[in-house]
């Protein structure tokens, strides 16, 4: 026990320790945080050295930026989360997201004259509301005090015709200190400390009946105040007045500050002018990075559905030569599927195109290089549950958070308060003026005594004594004056006043029916995106039946081609073989379209909440002012990027539209000629396959590519691939968890067909498009598809809160039991 006992305390200790120093500590700063410690120190480097030159930046070679040609790079997978808080810290705004939302802006700044403008960074954005709260500094600083100190030495040595100007020739100095106050009611208040000196060349002589001072000082202290009664009188038209009314009585009094600002009330509109202008720039960048992440996701499954149907058409083309070549079918009919084959190969190296500009333009947008080696790839499952929100709830919150509307609405107090300012010009100017002085007189500043001064008048002396000390004799306050008046100034007429009252007035009612029609076409764009909505959800719909349709077609054509059912007939085998071209393509449109209206409907839902001016709390970005705060010890960006390389990524046994990955596809020419030469053999042969299964519905079980045991390119099912008996289905697997999905499959470039187009061998294949001379597959570039995504429900209606405002990504996704159909 006493062992257990010290081994428990041991324990103790160790973990107090631990605790008190800490197992682990920070070795180096989060990226982002290096990365503005680095701006920072750039910054002020300029701010030291103002006479060095500007050199460009440097360029260090990296990976070049991908290519249709050369598309493969490491995946970067890659949330809408992560890529929103990359935005907000190094991003750009992007072109207006009412003329083309998801394009980053490849304008350059322009000179202007007298310096450039035209950026969309967002960093150099979250500057103007700083600039602007200086100004608010600068008109405060109008009412600021003021010290006002001189000093001056004269010397005067002038003829002397009277007894006074004797009394002004020699030495004089003036010390005057003065302390002024601008009043918030328009007045001034100072105080005024002065001390002259005069050494006198001819002092009064003895009986003259002066003071006999040879040398003296005169101190002096000196109460000002000086208080506007109507034109510029009261807190509040000071508060708009550009600058102070000043003073009359102290001359050369300059303004403490503010001078060319608006006053204060109206600059700290502006400050919150600012600010909402901030807030409408942000909202228009997250607008267009979501935009661009939905592009960029559709852009990827319509490369599938592309490079899909140039599989099919490549297989109909082996399938149609062979059959040519053994004489039974028209070489006409192989030249129409190499045509069809042709036409998809171009459409894929299209999409492939697309596929990289959709990449380049989220990248503009979250300021991101396109040759920094990686690939993007989206992983956020986009929402297809139904939205029906409450209309006129959503009017009253675009009214009310729209950072426009708050523009249009703190314009009109401004011009409010400037019909308040020009009034105030119709009054006359009339002044109060006072001022009270005590004043002292002495030889000297120091010492003490009393000196004494006799005068003789009618042969009568007489004595008077005085201070030795000036500053004694201020004290004494033996010597005092005061004043007291007014001082009026009025235009006749008040011409120039009652034209800018008028002017005043109009702007306020321009700016009034400015801010009606700006909350009218508010109410009126939110209406289209509340359209938009509903209708792609219904889109949604029509293009997953159609291509689930397609998907049926196509399966019968192959039982069909299997039973040699393509028609002996001339007529009858070519009308098959159009049908068959024409549905390859329809299969391969509305792929395409059905995941571009996907993306439109998440698109969609984000224009909605932009127009409302809530797509901040939407996507959870929260503008503050100052730094972060400090329970946040790590940046926004880095925080998503942690979390995002610990995502467990789900993998798929196939991928659409993967060439030369699919373990059930042929791998050479070798493989595909004997594929070809045993579909053909099959459709010739005298007995027919039986026609596939029904199901009640009318559908053809097993349809889904992607479903084990019903995939055409599987052994046993593919025509174009010798005849085994097919795998036993697998197992339904449980309903995929809710999450960021991705898959990291291959596949090479479009395989192009190049030189005769007669029948005979197999045309030779470019190694430029991923297949070596001797039509050997290899990868050339990798191509990695969105998270499959859950179906869309059906049409009944989904109970919502009216009155609720949640997000749209934030509704439940619904997952169906069974793997989800994907189009070949």
């Amino acid at each position: 026990m006493k062992r257990k006992r010290w081994t428990m305390r041991l324990v103790g200790v160790l973990l107090v320790l631990a605790g008190l120093g800490g197992c682990k500590q920070q070795l180096f700063i989060e990226p982002g945080d290096y990365r503005q410690a680095l701006d920072s120190a750039k910054i002020d480097e300029l701010a030291r050295t103002p006479h060095e030159p500007i050199l460009p930046s440097t360029i260090k070679p990296g990976t070049p930026p991908a290519t249709v040609l050369d598309p493969s790079r490491p995946p970067r997978y890659a949330t809408l989360k992560e890529l929103i808080a990359i935005a907000m810290e190094n991003g750009n705004i992007g072109n207006p997201v009412t003329t083309s939302a998801g394009l980053t802006s490849d304008l350059l700044p322009t000179y202007t004259g007298g310096g450039t403008s035209g950026t969309d960074k967002i960093s150099a954005f979250a500057l103007d509301p700083a600039i602007t709260r200086a100004e608010v500094e600068r008109s405060l600083s109008k009412f600021d005090a003021q010290i006002v100190s001189s000093m001056t030495w004269n010397k005067t040595d002038q003829p002397t015709l009277t007894l006074q100007q004797s009394f002004s020739n020699g030495d004089s100095a003036t010390l005057s200190n003065s302390l002024v106050k601008f009043l918030p009611t328009g007045g001034v208040a100072g105080l005024t400390f002065s001390t002259s000196y005069l050494n006198l060349s001819n002092p009064p002589a003895p009986g003259s009946g002066f003071v006999q001072l040879t040398t003296s000082y005169q101190p002096s202290v000196q109460f000002t105040f000086e208080q506007p009664l109507m034109q510029g009188f009261g807190v509040e038209v000071n508060q708009l007045l550009q600058s102070h009314p000043g003073s009359v009585l102290i001359s050369g009094l300059k303004p403490s500050g503010g001078v060319g600002s608006e006053g204060i009330l109206v600059t700290r509109i502006r400050t919150e002018q600012q600010r909402s202008q901030f807030d409408f720039q942000v909202n228009q960048m997250l607008l267009n990075v979501e935009t661009a992440y939905w592009n960029l996701y559709s852009a990827y499954y319509n490369l599938a559905a592309q490079e899909e149907g140039m599989k099919q058409a490549l297989e109909g083309y082996l399938y149609f030569e062979e059959r040519a070549r053994r004489g039974v079918a028209r070489q006409q009919q192989a030249e129409q599927a190499l045509a069809q084959y042709q036409l998809f190969r171009g459409q894929a190296i299209t999409a492939r195109g697309q596929v990289l500009t959709s990449e380049r333009q989220l990248r503009g947008l979250l300021g991101m290089r396109s040759d920094d080696g990686t690939r993007m790839i989206p992983v956020d499952e986009p929402t297809l549950v139904p939205y029906k929100p409450d209309f006129y709830e959503m009017a009253a919150e675009a009214l009310q958070y729209q950072p426009s509307l708050i523009i249009q609405r703190q314009e009109l107090k401004a011009r409010q308060l400037n019909l308040v300012l020009q009034r105030n010009l119709r009054k006359p100017d009339l002044r109060l003026l006072t001022n009270y002085t005590i004043a002292g007189l002495g030889p000297r500043l120091d010492g003490g005594g009393v000196g004494t001064n006799t005068t003789t008048s009618n042969g009568v002396s007489s004595t008077t004594f005085y201070n030795n000390n000036a500053f004694q004799s201020l004290i004494d306050n033996k010597n005092d004056s005061w004043q007291v008046g007014l001082r009026l100034t009025m235009p006749i007429g008040f011409r120039d006043a009652n034209a800018l009252v008028r002017e005043a007035y109009l702007n306020m009612t321009r700016q009034y029916i400015m801010l009606n029609d700006a909350e009218r076409k508010t109410i009126e764009y939110m209406t289209q995106q509340y359209r938009t909505i509903f209708e792609q959800q219904e889109t949604i719909k029509a293009r997953r039946e159609q291509r689930e349709a397609l998907e049926r077609y196509v399966r019968l054509d192959l039982e069909i081609r299997n039973r040699g059912g393509a028609g002996s007939d001339v007529n009858s085998a070519a009308s098959f073989i159009a049908n068959l071209l024409t549905v390859q393509r329809d299969l391969a449109t509305a792929t395409a379209s059905e995941y571009q209206a996907i993306a439109n409907y998440n698109i969609a839902l984000a224009s909605l909440e932009y127009a409302k001016g809530t797509i901040q709390r939407y996507n959870n970005v929260t503008v503050a002012e100052g730094p972060l705060p400090p329970h946040v010890q790590k940046k926004a960006a880095d925080h998503f990027r942690s979390t995002t390389s610990a995502i467990k990524l789900r993998e798929r046994e196939q991928v659409l539209g993967v060439i030369g990955t699919n373990p059930f596809m042929p791998k050479n020419e070798e493989e595909i000629r004997e594929a070809a030469k045993t579909a053909a053999m099959k459709a010739d042969a005298a007995g027919l396959v039986p026609p596939a299964p029904q199901t009640p519905n009318g559908t053809v079980p097993g349809m889904n590519p992607l479903q084990p045991g019903a995939n055409p390119l599987q052994p046993g099912a593919n025509p174009l691939q010798p005849a085994v008996p097919s795998p036993a289905p697998a197992p339904t697997p449980a309903p995929a968890p809710k999450g960021p999905i991705a898959t990291d499959q291959a596949t090479p470039a479009v395989p192009p067909l190049v030189g005769s187009a007669q029948p005979g061998p197999l045309p030779q294949l470019q190694a430029a498009d991923g297949l070596n001379g001797t039509g050997t597959f290899t990868q050339s570039g990798t191509l990695t598809l969105p998270p499959v995504r859950a179906p869309l429900p059906p049409s009944d209606p989904v109970p919502t809160n009216p009155a609720s405002t949640v997000p749209a990504t934030e509704l439940p996704v619904t997952t169906p039991a069974a793997p989800v159909s994907l189009p070949r």
